[in-house]
């Protein structure tokens, strides 16, 4: 029996996990820092693993553990390139002693987390498809934008990350079952093209699911990217499994695609290539192999909140439907268009 999310119970578990600190001194921080006293403290609808938000009046404050802390630089690139997805975010500090929470002040986005908003039938229903357009078009124009805002980086740096990933996936090829091991294989290959510089590297967002994507829920237009803790520089595309998210969704029977996936992927790579600057339809294919590699990487490692998936042990059921689902050896990666596209 698939446990459904409850609230209360995921910020019950939060505290508990972090006894240093009480809901309620939390709570008291914020009414000391709204800008009306009497705003009411609400939390968000979705937790985090490994913080707690809430909302007062027009300003968010979220409470993250140590191994999730906000780089603040990482915040000023992530505002840089996308400026009206992204919030402005003041540090206050830590609240607690033994296992003190960082506290983290943001003007509060507008709409709703995807997962809250999306349609889950496999057949799009006309009310949801515009809502759907507006959604890839907007994911699409949030993708140019990390292109054209390239990050400047030093080859120490490349091939450190080379060698990072290079492990990552002989990891990976001795805990995924066999069925993975050709796809491993194929993209271990591909890491020294990926690293080379053939691709820009950009700020990348290291968990861009369905909770920390925010968008209007009448119109499905993107109104913001939550939740850069675990963000970094790498080649571009290794985030682009998060637009997987918009083609279909998982239930308790696995992966399913929408029926209109390959029109919606169509529109997306219309409006990169428009938005993106200095393109080459060529580009796509590396681009493709970055997202296998990313996806991978997601759902083949356990979180531990450090900005990189680092725990390694056997995946879940739900990560191997994913990978099962968006990414097999016997097919090639969803998505993997030519130029004529």
């Amino acid at each position: 029996m698939i446990k459904l999310y409850n609230l209360d119970d995921t910020i019950d578990s939060f505290f508990a996990s972090n006894p240093s600190v009480t809901r309620q001194q939390c709570d008291d921080f914020v009414r000391s820092h709204a800008t009306d006293p009497s705003d009411q403290v609400i939390p968000v609808q979705i937790q985090g693993a490994f913080s707690y938000t809430v909302t007062a009046g027009s300003k968010l404050f979220q409470f993250r553990v140590e191994d999730s802390r906000i780089d603040q630089e990482i915040m000023t690139l992530a505002k840089a390139a996308h400026p009206e997805f992204v919030a402005v975010v003041n540090y206050h500090e830590t609240i607690g002693t033994e296992q003190p929470l960082h506290i983290y002040e943001m003007e509060k986005l507008p709409g709703i987390p995807y997962i809250l908003a999306r349609d889950v039938s496999p057949i799009q229903p006309p009310e949801s498809i515009s809502r759907q357009q507006n959604t890839t078009r907007d994911f699409a124009r949030f993708f140019a934008q990390s292109w054209n805002k390239r990050q400047p980086i030093q080859g120490d740096v490349t091939k450190a990350l080379h060698a990072e990933f290079d492990q990552k996936f002989n990891v990976l090829a001795q805990i995924l079952p066999p069925r993975f091991k050709s796809r491993l294989v194929s993209i271990r290959r591909d890491l020294l093209s990926l690293f080379s510089g053939a691709l820009p590297f950009v700020l990348t967002h290291g968990d861009l699911c369905e909770m920390n994507i925010l968008i209007d829920p009448e119109s499905g237009k993107l109104t913001g990217i939550v939740d850069w803790a675990e963000a970094r520089i790498l080649p571009f595309g290794f985030s682009l499994w998060g637009f997987e998210n918009v083609l279909g969704f998982m239930n308790s029977k696995g992966w399913h695609y929408y029926d209109n996936r390959r029109e919606l992927e169509s529109l997306f790579w219309k409006i990169f290539r428009e938005e993106a600057e200095v393109f080459a339809d060529d580009d796509l294919i590396l681009i493709q192999r970055a997202r296998a590699a990313g996806l991978f990487c997601r759902y083949g490692f356990i979180s531990d909140g450090l900005g990189v998936n680092s725990v390694v042990g056997q995946p879940s059921p739900s990560s191997l439907a994913y990978l099962d689902g968006i990414c097999t050896t016997t097919d090639q990666c969803p998505g993997e268009l030519d130029k004529n596209v």
